[in-house]
């Protein structure tokens, strides 16, 4: 699902990946407060910015265990046979 990135593309990407190789609604929620830390980083002393980060990731924690991978941890042989698919 596209969504904006922002003023933190690289605390995004980050995000997808940890949900991508998913696991516990517990992994999910370590995700989620990593990315929040992360996104609050690159705000920097900007109120605007901290206040976007905030919103987006009440945003994620609200809706985002539609896109989290439930299950058995995915690791680097997934990402191979991931990377390698048509």
């Amino acid at each position: 699902v596209p969504v904006p990135e922002f003023f933190c593309h690289a605390s995004c990407d980050h995000h997808d990946f940890k949900y991508w190789v998913g696991g516990t609604e517990e992994d999910r929620e370590q995700a989620d407060h990593e990315f929040l830390d992360a996104m609050l980083v690159d705000a920097g002393h900007d109120p605007v910015q901290q206040t976007i980060a905030l919103t987006y990731w009440m945003a994620v924690r609200l809706f985002g265990t539609l896109c989290f991978h439930h299950g058995k941890q995915r690791d680097e042989n997934d990402l191979r046979v991931a990377l390698e698919a048509p």
